[in-house]
């Protein structure tokens, strides 16, 4: 009678959609682990209007250093910027720069705190500033 019990309960079981009786492997749970509770922001995006993109990305370095960021990494070949802030090293932006048009480029910043992708603006809007200013030409003097 046991067996036959037994037996009945393992149909119940598989019937009922139970789920296997083994426990998870330690992999599956560093899997779970890693993987994000959310998609990252997305970059903050703008337009410029200038036709030189190397002139850009070096006016870019410069918005940066302005902001008081220190240069990481430079690729000139595809336009990608990574700098942190001096004083914390904590709050790092990367920039891309690529050619839209001929007459303008587009400028993108995404922007991390000690590794966390942050949706703050604030970062991005205060580099897009200095950096339109760094564009912009500089006043005629008479």
């Amino acid at each position: 009678m046991t067996r036959a019990r037994l037996a009945a309960a393992a149909v119940a079981l598989a019937l009922l959609g139970a789920p296997p009786a083994h426990a998870a492997s330690p992999l599956e749970n560093l899997f779970r682990s890693r993987r994000p509770a959310a998609a990252p922001p997305a970059p903050q995006t703008r337009d410029f209007e200038t036709p030189d993109l190397l002139r850009a990305q070096r006016l870019a370095i410069a918005a940066l250093q302005d902001l008081g960021f220190a240069l990481e990494s430079a690729d000139a070949e595809h336009g990608v910027l990574t700098a942190s802030l001096l004083d914390t090293h904590a709050l790092r932006l990367t920039i891309t720069i690529a050619a839209a048009t001929e007459s303008t480029i587009t400028a993108s910043v995404s922007s991390d705190y000690a590794g966390n992708a942050l949706s703050d603006p604030l970062p991005a809007e205060s580099f897009f500033t200095a950096f339109a200013q760094q564009l912009s030409p500089p006043p005629a003097i008479d």
